[in-house]
């Protein structure tokens, strides 16, 4: 180097990942090397400490290094090598980042074109680390890493996640999503190359076919579309680390990316159902995606499995995913703390009892059943194969999402550990199956279900019998034979011949697996044939588990939340007709309704014995709320004539665990615990106490040790339930306002069109766009049209009220005609000569035929429920209320153009009188207090107003009650006291009703008003 500003480019990799090293640097010696490299020694310093850094600190091998190695081809020299990471070392980043990033590019260039591989290159004056990579020519940068001043260690850590040499990493959750999660480089790294080995190979007919299934699946399991391509290549990458963390449980040596994918090794030493060929070696087909398969093997490699004592894997999976889509799919990953607490109660018989997680995830049931299976056999002397074979034969996992099939196999090998496997029986094969639990895609009566396979982009199917589906032996022989026959492009009657001479096959199930064959053959010759052996083995599972002889005495975990209003309409119609079979709709409550009680209850019915236990994870909404009364009795069928009932499933709940929202961190929602019992052995439905955890939890994934540390626990009664809809009072008279979705179609802004000024007939008008949005539409295109001034309306949000204030509305279109009484279409708006009208809903209208269920027509949906008509003619007195919220916020609108918005009730109101009156009641903390225990609760406490405050005791108003007239009066002098409060123009109106509710409060109004309402509702303070 020629002085300390000189470049040094430092390259690490290993092939080894399977060598344990050695770190000699100690904690003291760190800070003296980082202290040292501030300082700004002479290049021969730097050079020896990153070196002992290298060496010392990470383990790279000295003969690894090559310092100082000359690049003739782009005139300059690499200071030292070791593998595919470039280090560029600068005195101040501030002032020579840009000259650093003129000079990469050429070096990353160089060595990618000399040797073939990736290279990272890293940028840094050891405060700062910038890495960058190349990509389609050009230099990209990911996430800046900084050192924290008080801990240098952190430095040795970002390092070993940016050269993959230590081999020794801790495997808990933080550090796995550190090393490989959301924010990690070897994931940043990853996708991008994902992305254009995708689209070099995204066409082949066989991974177009994988991708298909894959989709069909993944849309079973969220209801809905998501951004496919994106969500396949995460599940890619988590693949291929679930089965190198499985190669390296089991210490099976699988040095090519072919053979770690297939789990070939695995079946030669006899494993079974750990690794197999699925829909995610579609790398394969390039020549780069078998380097980056053992570039994310290198890395997923790392970590020391022999000690594992929880579910590290789930972590990984949800920093991939992101919040938002979580909550929006449901997908809430159970702490391993309650998971083993919840196994400990329900699993009183280890050594005897079967288990079953229909939902399991990424296996963290699963884990904790199976250490208490071998804990208990330890105690009671069983050998360690007998133990093995025991949990094999006894815990069993089911989930439809390929991925977490993957993982939950890795967790149940943790589960057993490297030293007991060691042990292990001569044929292991681990119980974890791709298969939809719920069984819809079968066909028949009760357990006896034939089992369908769409082929995706055609309308044939892959039908197999309940003769063959109801036992895996019989399956798996029957579906390998088929493949092996049609490979050597047998006919129809091979298989069937075949069949006679094996088994004892009535003719029509002969028959129907011919015809399957016949699918099967077609598929091969046009190259779609290599994944169905793996698809219909696993989907077939559920068939089998639901045997009467194979029905679980626990079945356990925490089902799917998915909510309602989330599934696309298929599935949404597929879940209304499936829980009116049981008994469980409740129309007047449907958008409120999740997947978690029809999931419940479907997994007695076709898993649990009579007599066994089942223990779930809830929303606590389950305990309390009306979309699960009938859920709640325990008694699930079809309505019959008369008022029998023919039941399919029958539990008696014996106790609950109710976490509030004051366990924290916990779910986003508040939660619960249900334990019942199948069977109808008389007694009441439900327990009469339950029991209450409190407190506040170091992390989320603490530990058993922690969360028995920081929680109470108490003994209450059963919580109130609110099992009917409010109709008394004032709650008839108020009405949810109208959906206006999707919005792309009618929230608009107006567009500046110059010093000529807008057309005042009809304004150039442009779709008002949000983040909030979700697909398909927040993909497509604004709408940009002239709009008749008539049909632009005034639209009044839930974040356009405050207390006594009404705040700014946005501007909508509203198809209205007044002379008709009606919506208007594209066509009807034309035939009359509202041309611009006219234009812009034909656009959205073909828009909506393409991308909606086409169950309604767009002016349907946008009178959904009629709640946009019913506000024509429009009154000129309302008032309205803000149905969310930890806050009540009420306000008098008198705006006789404006439509409400279904974020708010509305009620028209005969005099000012009557609107204050019912201002102060609306407004008031003691009306929030009454009804706080009836609303819905999340993350931050009770939210959701709706119509529960509806529910007190509100006399209507009597213009000559003094009471009455005293509230009146109250809420005019508050409404005064909120205009006068000072707001910015386009703050946020959470920030604006804190301001005016201060305001409020400090003028002593609403301590007063707070005092009146407490007397109409006669509440002793």
């Amino acid at each position: 180097m020629g002085n300390i500003f000189a470049q040094v480019f430092v390259v690490l990799y290993s092939k080894q990942t399977d060598r344990k090293t050695k770190v000699t640097i100690s904690p003291e010696r760190l800070k003296e090397i980082a202290s040292e490299l501030a300082s700004r020694p002479h290049h021969e310093k730097v050079r020896s400490l990153v070196y002992e850094l290298l060496v010392n600190g990470l383990g790279a091998r000295s003969t690894e290094l090559d310092f100082e190695r000359q690049v003739p081809e782009v005139h300059g020299r690499i200071d030292a090598l070791l593998g595919r990471t470039l280090f560029e070392f600068k005195s101040d980043l501030r002032r020579e980042q840009r000259d650093a990033e003129n000079k990469l590019p050429d070096y990353l260039n160089q060595r990618e074109k000399e040797t073939g591989t990736h290279f990272i290159g890293v940028v840094t004056d050891w405060a700062t680390f910038i890495p960058y990579e190349l990509r389609g020519g050009k230099l990209c940068q990911f996430e800046v890493f900084n050192i924290p001043p008080d801990n240098p260690r952190e430095l040795l850590l970002w390092l070993s996640s940016v050269v993959a040499v230590n081999a020794d990493l801790e495997p808990t959750s933080e550090i796995v999503r550190r090393e490989l999660g959301r924010s990690s480089l070897a994931w940043n790294v990853a996708r991008h190359e994902l992305g254009a080995i995708w689209n070099e190979v995204c066409k082949y007919p066989e991974i177009q076919l994988k991708h298909d299934l894959w989709a069909q699946l993944i849309r079973r399991v969220y209801g809905a579309t998501l951004d496919e391509d994106s969500l396949f290549l995460q599940h890619t990458y988590l693949t291929v680390i679930a089965k190198t963390m499985a190669a390296r449980v089991l210490g099976v040596s699988a040095a090519e990316p072919g053979e770690l994918l297939s789990g070939r090794r695995f079946t030669e030493v006899g494993i079974g159902g750990v690794v197999e060929s699925d829909f995610f070696d579609w790398m394969l087909e390039s020549g780069k995606g078998v380097d980056l398969v053992r570039r994310i093997a290198l890395q997923a490699g790392r970590f020391r499995l022999e000690d594992v004592q929880t579910d590290v894997l789930k972590g990984l999976y949800e920093s991939l995913i992101d919040p938002d889509q979580r909550h929006f799919l449901g997908e809430y990953y159970t702490p391993d703390w309650l998971a083993e607490r919840m196994c400990v109660e329900a699993i009183n018989n280890p050594l005897e009892q079967r288990v079953l997680d229909p939902a399991c995830g990424s296996g963290t049931f699963i884990f904790h059943a199976v250490r208490l299976l071998l804990k208990t056999a330890d105690e009671s002397g069983i050998p360690v194969p007998d133990a093995i074979e025991r949990a094999c034969r006894q815990i069993f996992g089911v989930d439809v999402h390929p991925v977490s099939v993957q993982i939950a196999r890795v967790t149940f090998l943790l589960a057993v550990g490297q030293d007991r496997l060691k042990q292990r029986p001569l044929n292991l094969n681990i119980p974890v199956y791709m298969g939809d639990s719920l069984q819809w895609n079968t066909r028949g009566f009760l357990a006896e279900r034939d089992v369908l396979i769409e082929v995706p982009e055609t309308n044939k199917l892959l039908e197999f019998p309940f003769e063959v589906t109801h036992g895996p032996v019989l399956f798996d022989a029957v579906i390998e034979r088929m493949l092996e026959l049609s490979q050597q492009g047998a006919s129809s009657d091979s298989l069937t011949d075949w069949l006679e001479r094996n088994y004892h096959l009535c003719e029509e199930t002969l028959k129907t697996l011919a015809q399957t064959y016949d699918t099967l053959h077609e598929l091969h010759r046009n190259k779609r044939d290599h994944i169905w052996g793996f698809v219909a083995r696993n989907l077939v599972r559920p068939i089998w588990l639901s045997q009467n002889s194979q029905k679980a005495d626990v079945v356990i975990g925490n089902p799917p939340w998915l909510s309602y209003r989330f599934m696309d309409a298929d599935l949404q119609s597929r879940f209304r007709m499936e829980c009116q079979s049981f008994g469980i709709w409740h129309g007047q409550v449907a958008q409120q309704q999740d997947l978690s009680a029809y999931f419940f209850v479907r997994s007695v019915e076709l898993y649990l014995r009579d007599g066994g236990t089942i223990a779930f994870i809830m929303p606590y909404a389950a305990m309390t709320r009306r979309q699960f009364a009938r859920f709640r009795t325990g008694l699930y069928g079809s309505p019959q004539k008369g008022s029998s009932r023919l039941v399919f499933a029958t539990v008696h709940f014996t106790d609950a665990w109710v976490f509030s929202d004051k366990v924290q961190p916990l779910f986003p929602v508040p939660s619960c615990v249900l334990f019942a019992v199948s069977g109808d052995g008389g007694g009441p439905r439900l327990p009469e106490r339950v029991h209450v955890a409190q407190g506040e939890l170091p992390r989320r994934d603490a530990s058993a040790t922690e969360a028995s540390k920081y929680l109470s626990w108490h003994i209450q009664s059963w919580p109130t339930e609110r099992t009917s809809r409010v109709t008394e009072g004032y709650a008839d008279r108020f009405r949810s306002g109208a959906i206006i979705i999707p919005r792309i179609f009618f929230t608009v802004q107006e567009i500046e069109v110059g010093k000529l000024g807008k057309n005042p007939a009809a304004p150039l008008v442009v779709s008002r766009r949000s983040n909030l949005e979700k697909p398909p539409w927040k993909n497509l295109p604004s709408l940009r049209h002239n709009i008749e001034a008539s049909f632009l309306r005034p639209l009044y949000l839930g974040e356009s009220i405050a207390p006594f204030r009404v705040l700014s509305p946005i501007l909508s279109i509203i198809p209205w005609d007044n002379e008709q009484n009606k919506l208007l279409s594209s066509t009807e708006a034309l035939l009359q000569g509202y041309v611009h009208l006219a234009r812009w809903s034909a656009e959205a209208a073909r828009i909506w035929s393409q991308y909606s269920s086409g169950r309604r027509t767009l002016i349907e949906q946008l009178d959904y429920y009629g709640q946009l008509s019913a506000q024509f003619p429009v009154a000129p007195l309302r008032v309205v209320y803000s149905a969310s919220g930890t806050l009540p916020a009420a306000a008098l609108l008198s705006d006789e153009t404006a439509i409400i918005e279904h974020g708010l009730y509305w009620m028209k109101v005969g005099s000012k009188g009557e609107g204050h009156y019912l201002l102060s009641i609306l407004n008031s903390e003691t009306a929030r207090k009454l009804t706080e225990r009836l609303q819905a609760r999340g993350q931050w406490g009770a939210r959701h107003f709706d119509k529960v405050v509806l529910s007190l005791p509100i006399p209507p108003f009597d213009h000559s009650d003094k009471l009455h007239k005293a509230l009146a009066n109250a809420s005019t002098r508050a409404e005064r006291v909120a205009a006068a409060v000072p707001l910015d123009e386009g703050m946020h109106f959470v920030k604006a009703r804190q301001k005016i509710r201060a305001t409020l409060r400090e003028d002593g109004i609403a301590q007063k008003i707070d005092e009146l309402v407490s007397e109409l509702l006669e509440i002793k303070r």
